[in-house]
């Protein structure tokens, strides 16, 4: 069985888990970014994966380029397909809307998983992040057995029933998100997608930055140029803070971003992050 495993990753979350199940599936690792270029997204492995962090949760929790990714999929009506997410927190409905997306494209999800990692947001004791790569260890070995043996129907989400009870919190979370960001925007007449695309509208670099252009190397959509030396955003963010906290000398602020919390998964470095915008076939 041939197995393709597509991912996307800002902070190196989702590059360790997509590694991780594409070692134990001898699948191959495909950054997601790398095909968005193209019309439409076919291949021919038997057996697909699609490895992301959640991102807005209460809104949909799947980033903005999974959502074209998942858009232009084609030829997927018989194929093995799962999904994994990652979040700090709470995945909410992210793996049904992703189901529900590629269910439009003619194919079905298999199998959806979330994996708790540490939030790029909130500050995370090392003993708890410890523990969060243990249990993704064990998760690992699940994941993996589904995926080799093609088994079907685990979804990891939250049922109906939380729905009903949670649905007035999860109204109120969703008007406030979107409140947040007109109010960092100054606008009211900005659909979601043009919210989340335009928050580096915030951002800025301080005196500490070199103009080294990491930034820019490993924003996975190309949004940031450097320019005398400097960063300018590109208002087709992704929100995935790479540039954030990848920058070596933590010049990079904005509104949206707490200068307090700079994280990335200690497995990962630079070089393994640019995989995403230097991949090649």
């Amino acid at each position: 069985m041939t197995t393709e495993i597509y991912y996307f990753s800002g902070t190196g979350n989702s590059l360790v888990v997509a590694q991780d199940i594409a070692e134990k599936t001898n699948g191959k690792l495909v950054p997601i970014a790398s095909v968005m270029s193209e019309e439409n997204i076919k291949t021919d492995a038997e057996s697909m994966g699609v490895v992301f962090p959640v991102y807005h949760s209460v809104v949909n929790g799947v980033p903005l380029i999974i959502q074209r990714f998942a858009k232009k999929l084609e030829n997927t009506d018989s194929k093995y397909i799962f999904a994994v997410c990652t979040c700090g927190g709470w995945s909410g409905a992210t793996i049904e809307n992703l189901q529900n997306i590629i269910k439009s494209k003619g194919g079905k999800l298999a199998a959806g998983f979330t994996v708790q990692m540490p939030d790029n947001t909130k500050s995370i004791p090392e003993k708890k992040q410890e523990e969060m790569f243990n249990n993704w260890n064990n998760q690992l070995e699940t994941i993996s057995e589904y995926v080799n043996a093609q088994k079907t129907g685990k979804f990891e989400t939250m049922g109906l029933p939380i729905k009903i009870l949670a649905a007035p919190y999860f109204s109120y979370l969703k008007s406030k998100t979107y409140k947040m960001l007109e109010e960092l925007l100054n606008t009211s007449d900005m659909s979601f997608e043009e919210l989340v695309l335009s928050t580096d509208l915030s951002y800025y670099a301080d005196d500490n930055c070199e103009g080294c252009g990491t930034c820019s190397r490993v924003c996975p959509v190309h949004n940031i140029n450097i320019v005398e030396e400097k960063p300018e955003w590109q208002h087709h963010c992704e929100q995935c803070f790479a540039c954030f906290n990848w920058c070596p000398r933590s010049a990079i602020h904005g509104a949206w971003i707490s200068d307090e919390i700079r994280y990335h998964h200690p497995d990962i470095r630079v070089k393994d992050m640019l995989s995403q915008t230097s991949f090649k076939d």
